[in-house]
């Protein structure tokens, strides 16, 4: 079944912003070699983080919105658990 999805994604700051905008962008590929359709893709650039997370106090948020099989989702959550650029994610399945 296609559902809606937000995934917030914290990319570690050791990375440069160009850097940065490159993870989320195949964190996208990912979604979309899933058979997941990008909606829209928000930015929210380099913040501090409320707590530590491997004792770094800051990362870049990113905020994609996509439609995709409910099924494939925690394929895609194995992925970013490895990534090392990823800090954190959090998927929220959107209601209609």
């Amino acid at each position: 079944m296609i559902k809606n999805y937000e995934l917030m994604v914290i990319i570690s700051p050791k990375l440069s912003s160009d850097e940065a905008d490159a993870a989320n962008e195949a964190i996208l590929d990912l979604v979309r070699e899933n058979q997941g359709e990008i909606v829209k893709t928000d930015p929210w650039g380099k913040k501090l983080l409320a707590y530590p997370i491997e004792k770094l106090q800051e990362g870049y948020y990113y905020v994609n919105y996509f439609s995709m099989e409910s099924t494939a989702v925690k394929n895609i959550g194995r992925q970013l658990n490895i990534n090392e650029k990823v800090l954190r994610h959090l998927f929220v399945a959107k209601g209609e």
